[in-house]
């Protein structure tokens, strides 16, 4: 059995230290994950691959229950939360430009 496979299950029967361990494991795949998202996405200078792992891990401990069954759907639910992790980080620099956070003045 596939060690990721098997934290998951761990994960899954509420073990809070298999989160932990599940990240751990997967950390060099998930680097190489990001690397590919971040060269499939254009240019973005504001996300680094390492910056982008520890984000979606943030997304991950904060969102709840991982729903992924085995490797492969875990790879495939970190790669849509490091692209929304992308899309977000693009819409808040465009949002910056166009004025951000100023407040609108009446003439």
């Amino acid at each position: 059995m596939n060690q990721l496979t098997e934290l998951l299950g761990r994960l899954r029967a509420g073990d809070a230290e298999a989160r932990n361990a599940l990240f751990a494991a997967a950390y060099a795949d998930l680097h190489r994950l990001a690397r590919s998202r971040l060269r499939d996405g254009g240019r973005n200078t504001v996300l680094d691959t390492t910056g982008l792992v520890h984000e979606s891990f943030l997304r991950f401990v904060s969102g709840g229950a991982l729903r992924a069954e085995d490797r492969r759907g875990f790879f495939a639910y970190a790669s849509q939360v490091m692209r929304s992790v992308i899309v977000n980080s693009a819409r808040e620099r465009i949002a910056q430009r166009r004025g951000g956070d100023l407040r609108p003045l009446t003439l």
